[in-house]
């Protein structure tokens, strides 16, 4: 392994559970000689110092590169992407609850229909839409009707054609590959989560409050 040469791409999160060491192939990518990936792969970078309590533990390239080092000298490391890792850490291995999964999406999806019909309804009382449709009703036929059906029934497909496109899913289906606006915002918000656990550990590492 003389002056070969590893190119190592950190993960920016990982959920371990259950664990006491930390391996490279736990937050890592590598891509090195198949002999090399291997030892690098199972080497033990960190030891989780509490293992019967949930934490947040960050690593950055530099202790990974000083721990490879010192065992591996004559190695040639390269970091590509992320220079931190958080490890999300949980004492006990998650168990599955379909049951208790499926209780919480149905409370969720009920609370989103009712938000999503309460913020519908308001905007139609705020902009007078009803009485809109009325004038629209009389500009093209020329009678006074309350509710005019032709009018009405469309508007209420379109909000829910709407609905369906914006958030591109019917269901569990996809209508394209792209991530829907929902996606795109929890991955943002992920992003920053992750960001201000990271600068808090690291500020915690430099002894500042």
């Amino acid at each position: 392994m003389s002056n070969e040469i590893a190119y190592i791409r950190l993960y920016r999160k990982v959920t371990l559970e259950a664990k006491k060491q930390v391996y490279m192939k736990d937050i890592s990518e590598i891509y090195a000689a198949p002999q090399l990936r291997v030892v690098l792969e199972n080497l033990s970078v960190f030891n989780i110092p509490k293992v019967d309590k949930k934490g947040h533990y960050v690593l950055s390239i530099i202790q990974i590169i000083a721990v490879i080092t010192a065992k591996y000298p004559q190695i040639i490391l390269q970091s590509v992407g992320e220079m931190d890792t958080m490890i999300d850490y949980s004492p006990k291995v998650t168990e599955q609850k379909p049951l208790l999964e499926w209780l919480k999406v149905s409370v969720v999806s009920l609370i989103v229909f009712v938000g999503a019909t309460v913020a519908i309804m308001t905007y139609n009382t705020d902009t007078s839409l009803p009485e809109t449709f009325i004038i629209l009703n009389r500009m093209f036929t020329g009678e006074e009707v309350k509710n005019p059906i032709y009018i009405t029934v469309p508007y209420s497909f379109g909000i829910a054609c709407g609905v369906i496109v914006f958030f591109n899913h019917i269901g569990r289906k996809k209508l394209s590959d792209d991530p829907s606006p929902m996606q795109v915002e929890m991955n943002q918000y992920e992003k920053q989560v992750e960001e201000s656990v990271i600068d808090s550990l690291t500020d915690k590492k430099r002894g500042e409050p």
